[in-house]
């Protein structure tokens, strides 16, 4: 009798085991932002982990875990350079900070040509770049990973003006969380629609888009649509998404795809951009100049996806 009792418990533990194993992977993925920095000679991409160098690190429960004060305390020439290398005696501390192992990799990943680059950690070069036009310490300066413009193939136009963040999505750690699948851009289309306004059509969903008149884009001297809520439909007209991005007055809206045949924006894009996680939808409003990712599923919220972007990157000349 106990046998008989034991084996349905155990085929349901099977059972929610399987299911569970199937099911998609919950935990926070930190993406980082990789800049060109061009008022360098050399030119090279930087991507920024850390800003100043007195560094409090805490614990889960918000009790302080350890200090670390600076990284590179000696610099005798008064912080009159845009940008130092940090020295080797005072790599570990920049590390244990970032909370960055020598065994983890740095994982740059090119959504609009499909293409992933990985970098050892080990074997990358950490700089202080000048936050400031006139530094007065190291808290004027911003920490990360250097790497050299040709470490990444050149997919871009050399005539036009290139951003590798417009592109890329930076991740660090022990193995590449990219699915490396094709991410589709959204090729918008207006309807005749009470709700909506513009409609996507890709992976077999329905891409609803309401707009809020237009807003002036004085880069490009000229009107586009402000986005406003956005809805994704299944087949069956079940709703999936459901978003007012409008609302949100800490992000920056960005213009739509196809403001003409040419696709003068390239925004907005939708696929499966990371393992054993939902699809994902991205390019409608940013967060320190960084895309912000939503996923197609209610029950994988935005604030699963850390961004660590800035805004702060410009030229004193």
């Amino acid at each position: 009798m106990q046998i008989k009792k034991i084996i349905p418990i155990c085929i349901l533990l099977l059972l929610s085991c399987s299911f569970y194993a199937i099911g998609y992977t919950r935990e926070r993925l930190e993406i980082f932002e990789l800049n060109l920095v061009d008022d360098s000679k050399p030119k090279f991409y930087f991507v920024k982990l850390l800003q100043g160098s007195h560094i409090v690190i805490y614990d889960k429960d918000g009790n302080k875990k350890q200090s670390i004060q600076p990284i590179f305390p000696d610099n005798e020439d008064g912080y009159k350079k845009d940008k130092y290398q940090l020295p080797q005696k005072y790599r570990q501390s920049f590390l244990t900070a970032s909370g960055i192992s020598e065994t983890d990799n740095l994982f740059v990943y090119n959504y609009k040509y499909n293409k992933l680059y990985s970098f050892p950690i080990s074997k990358l070069e950490i700089f202080a770049i000048k936050d400031d036009c006139f530094p007065t310490d190291e808290t004027n300066y911003q920490f990360g990973f250097a790497l050299a413009l040709n470490q990444l193939p050149q997919d871009y136009d050399h005539n036009d003006t290139y951003d590798p963040s417009d592109t890329t999505f930076v991740y660090i750690g022990k193995e590449n969380p990219f699915a490396q699948q094709q991410l589709t851009l959204l090729n918008w289309q207006k309807i005749n629609d009470k709700e909506y306004y513009y409609l996507a059509q890709t992976h077999g969903l329905h891409y609803y888009l309401a707009t809020l008149g237009k807003v002036w884009d004085h880069l490009e001297r000229d009107y586009y649509p402000k986005i406003g809520i956005l809805v994704v439909k299944d087949s069956k007209n079940s709703i999936l998404f459901n978003h007012d991005y409008f609302s949100k007055t800490i992000y920056s809206t960005l213009p739509l795809n196809g403001k003409d045949k040419d696709h003068e924006y390239k925004n907005q894009w939708t696929g499966r951009l990371f393992k054993n996680k939902p699809l994902v939808v991205f390019g409608f409003v940013s967060k320190m100049g960084c895309p912000v990712i939503d996923f197609i599923d209610s029950s994988f919220p935005s604030y699963d996806i850390r961004l660590r972007c800035d805004l702060r990157f410009y030229s004193c000349k």
